[in-house]
């Protein structure tokens, strides 16, 4: 934990991006505080962009300084595009009952029933139970809303306004020029492209929610995600008090839940409950979260496997590889198969899983088809994810939640790493879960792990599985 405080305080590059924020915050208006707490700068996903892997950037400078000017020229292009056209216009919608709380979902995370409630994954809720669903035209369901627009000019002038905070937050704050430009460069390609307007927006428009209907309690699915770092202003500027839920594995890699003394002294405001699946998660985050009341509970996205059990191995027969969204996470994964493959003349009964979202690269889609049609590797296509885990004799992916579900079903699980890459998955510990850098893994390090034991019941205690469920009424309960 201490080594954790340290490399924050001291000077790295989130340190600076964080410096970044806060100058630029002191010279935009103060109506554009959630705007840039929501920022790529300051809601630093590593998911998104590859600027947080500190060992992928410095091997990679040049290449990362290319493709942000890149960025940017088409970021202007997207930007004039909705200022004339808006081809994907924002929208929002309510659901259930709204009385005096309200759960805040981006649409991307939920859907309607054939009832027409609205339901998402994250935590249960009743039809009765008020839902705030806000995401682009045509994703909201049926009761979509129109948002109100700003004018052609204030969206301008906001724009130059976030413009101009960035070349004096370049200008004032003291770090590495080449790491001050990469930061100067991605605040504008998210200026100039507009993608701050989403923020705006979804502040605009809860906060009119809240007031008309009086609310006291807002929940938010992502706890710290850059929307939910809006909805958490929202919650300050009405004296609500904030609500989320732990929805997967948090660790230090996950660097858009740590935020540095800098941006808590500016404004930046932290949930008032989280609900958490176990005690070390509390105690990793409770340094950042002074004020933040941690409870113990089960996300309603792992409850369906509470009453799952370690099952058999009668069927088992291929090794099951797994991908999750972030496109590093694709290519490395494909990498380590590409070198398992061509390291033997035996043939691996391999079975590929994707993220249904997967950011897969030409090469990568490329070896896959000649692979698929040499029968070298299979890919699933329609199997519930439960039933891949079933038939697998050992589970290989790099940052996927698939490899905690896969320990649940009593499944050995081999973690591959680059020192490239910041991890997110946490399995260490766990007796059946093995971590190899992807360059040293070999088919006799799979081989070896057939049949060995796994301890479901650890990893069920780290997902929060002897917790009780978070519904919505214990959500708000506290």
């Amino acid at each position: 934990m201490k080594k954790l405080i340290n490399n924050m305080t001291e000077y790295s590059f989130g340190h600076l991006s964080a410096k970044f924020t806060t100058s630029a915050f002191t010279k935009v208006d103060k109506g554009l505080t959630a705007v840039v707490f929501a920022s790529p700068l300051s809601a630093r996903s590593p998911d998104l962009c590859m600027l947080w892997h500190n060992g992928y950037r410095e091997k990679n400078k040049a290449k990362l300084l290319f493709n942000l000017l890149l960025k940017v020229f088409a970021g202007f292009s997207k930007g004039v595009v909705k200022l004339s056209l808006n081809p994907k216009p924002l929208k929002y919608a309510l659901y259930g009952k709204i009385s005096d709380s309200i759960l805040v979902v981006s649409s991307t995370c939920g859907s309607l029933t054939s009832k027409g409630a609205y339901k998402t994954p994250y935590v249960h809720t009743d039809d009765e139970d008020g839902i705030f669903v806000y995401g682009s035209a045509k994703t909201c369901g049926q009761d979509e809303r129109d948002i109100k627009e700003i004018s052609l000019i204030h969206k301008v002038t906001l724009a130059f306004d976030l413009i101009k905070s960035g070349i004096y937050a370049f200008v004032k704050i003291e770090g590495d020029f080449f790491d001050k430009l990469l930061l100067a460069l991605q605040w504008f390609e998210w200026v100039i492209s507009l993608r701050w307007l989403y923020a705006f927006y979804l502040e605009q428009t809860l906060s009119e929610v809240v007031e008309k209907y009086d609310i006291t309690k807002i929940g938010c699915i992502h706890e710290m995600h850059f929307y939910a770092r809006v909805v958490w202003q929202v919650a300050a500027k009405y004296k609500a008090k904030s609500y989320t839920v732990q929805h997967a594995a948090i660790t230090p890699g996950k660097m858009w839940y740590f935020a540095y003394p800098e941006e808590m002294e500016s404004g930046l405001i932290l949930p008032d409950v989280m609900y958490i699946f176990n005690k070390d998660v509390a105690k990793l985050l409770a340094p950042f979260y002074a004020n933040t009341k941690f409870i113990l509970g089960c996300s309603n996205r792992y409850s369906h496997w509470k009453k799952v059990t370690p099952s058999g191995n009668e069927k088992s027969d291929y090794y099951l590889f797994v991908s999750a969204l972030a496109g590093f996470d694709n290519r490395i994964l494909i990498k380590t198969l590409r070198c398992l493959v061509g390291s033997t003349k035996e043939p691996m009964n391999v079975r590929l899983r994707f993220h249904p979202f997967a950011q897969i690269g030409r090469k990568e889609k490329k070896w896959i088809r000649a692979n698929l049609k040499e029968g070298l590797v299979k890919v699933s296509r329609g199997t519930s994810l439960k039933d891949d885990i079933e038939g697998a004799i050992t589970v290989v992916g790099m940052s996927t939640t698939v490899l905690e579900e896969a320990l649940l079903m009593g499944r050995p699980v081999v973690q591959i790493t680059d020192p490239d890459f910041l991890q997110y998955i946490d399995v260490a510990g766990i007796k059946g879960a093995v971590r190899k850098d992807y360059r040293e893994l070999m088919p006799d390090d799979l081989a070896n792990n057939i049949g060995c034991k796994v301890d479901s019941d650890k990893i069920r205690e780290r997902l929060g599985m002897e917790q009780p469920l978070v519904t919505y009424t214990q959500l708000f309960s506290s």
